[in-house]
C-alpha cells in the first residue's frame, strides 16, 4: 500500500493498494504528468502494473489523470463518471477562452501586501501553471464501468471495500476502506489541516457522512488533501462544519444583506493554522447565499 501526494499547493492525494492479485489506483491526480508517476511507482513499489482505477469523485484534480490508464478498467458511480464528463468539458471551454488567467493571479500575488494572503495565492499560481502546461494533452476520460452500491474486492493479500457516501463534497463521494488495514482513504470527504471547499457540496449531509466515518475502525485515514491523518482529523472537520453552520445562521439574522461584511469575523484559533486559510470566509459567504436562497 502507498500513498501519493501532489507536488504543489492544494493538489490531491491518490493512493496505491496491492490486494494481491491486483494493484488498485485509487484516484489518477493531475496533471497526467502526475498520473504517469503514480504508475511508475506501482512498479517500483509491488514490480507490477495498475490493474485497476478507481475515481472517488469528478473533480479534476482527482481524476485528471485518468487519460493515462485509459487501457484499464476505471470505476466509479453513475453521477460522478457524468460529472467528470461534463464538468472537464466546461473546465477546458473556460481554460481556453481565458488564457491571460496564470498572468492576472501572478498579477495578483505582486500588488498583494499580505505576506500570508500572497503565500496562498503563491501556492494558487503553483497549482494552475502546472494544470496550464497540460491543457494542451488533456483529455476526459471517463470511467468505463459504474457501480450503485458497497462494491468489495476480496484478494489474498487483502480486502477493500468501496463505498459510495452520498452528497458531502461533491455530488457522490466514494470512500475506500480496508478493514484487514483499518486504514480508510477518504477523498475530498476530509480536508486534513486545509479548509475545504464545499461550492459543489452540502454542509449538513457532510456532517452526516463525516459521523459515519468516524464509526469506522481507522488507525490511519489518507484525506483528499493534506497529511496522513487519523479519526482527529474527522473530528475537526466536524467541529469546523458545525461552527461554520452556526456562524452563517447567526449572519443570516444580523446582516442578512451583506454577506461581504463576512471577511471581518474572526477565524477561531483552531483554524487559523490551516492551509488555504481565504477559503474560510468563501464558505461563510457561500453558506449564507444558500440561506438566502431558502
Amino acid at each position: 500500500m502507498a500513498i501519493a501526494k501532489g507536488g504543489t499547493g492544494s493538489m490531491a492525494n491518490a493512493g496505491l493498494v496491492d490486494l494481491g492479485e491486483q494493484i488498485l489506483l485509487f484516484d489518477t491526480m493531475y496533471p497526467p504528468q502526475a498520473a504517469r508517476s503514480l504508475r511508475d511507482a506501482a512498479l517500483h513499489l509491488f514490480g507490477r502494473p495498475i490493474s485497476l482505477v478507481i475515481n472517488s469523485h469528478f473533480h479534476l484534480d482527482h481524476v485528471g489523470g485518468n487519460q493515462v490508464f485509459a487501457d484499464l478498467p476505471i470505476l466509479s458511480t453513475v453521477t460522478t463518471r457524468n460529472l467528470m464528463l461534463e464538468r472537464t468539458q466546461q473546465f477546458l471551454s473556460f481554460a481556453k477562452a481565458n488564457p491571460g488567467y496564470p498572468a492576472i493571479l501572478q498579477k495578483a500575488i505582486e500588488e498583494e501586501s499580505d505576506e500570508s494572503k500572497r503565500e496562498e495565492l503563491t501556492l494558487q499560481l503553483g497549482d494552475i501553471l502546472a494544470m496550464d502546461a497540460a491543457l494542451a494533452e488533456l483529455v476526459p476520460v471517463p470511467a468505463s464501468m459504474t457501480f450503485g452500491g458497497l462494491f468489495t474486492f476480496h484478494g489474498s493479500q487483502r480486502t477493500a471495500a468501496l463505498i459510495p457516501m452520498g452528497n458531502g463534497h461533491s455530488a457522490c463521494d466514494t470512500v475506500l476502506y480496508l478493514p484487514d488495514d483499518q486504514v480508510l482513504f477518504a477523498a475530498d470527504l476530509l480536508f486534513a489541516h486545509n479548509h475545504p471547499s464545499i461550492k459543489d457540496g452540502n454542509v449538513p449531509e457532510w456532517l452526516r457522512i463525516l459521523g459515519k466515518m468516524d464509526s469506522y475502525p481507522a488507525q490511519v485515514i489518507i484525506p483528499g488533501h493534506g497529511p496522513v491523518s487519523d479519526q482527529q482529523a474527522i473530528l475537526d472537520l466536524h467541529d469546523y462544519f458545525t461552527h461554520l453552520l452556526h456562524t452563517a445562521k447567526q449572519t443570516e439574522t444580523t446582516e442578512r444583506e451583506a454577506a461581504d461584511s463576512l471577511e471581518s469575523l474572526p477565524m477561531p484559533k483552531q483554524f487559523e493554522t490551516w492551509s488555504l486559510p481565504d477559503q474560510y470566509t468563501a464558505n461563510l459567504q457561500h453558506l449564507v447565499r444558500l440561506q438566502q436562497l431558502s
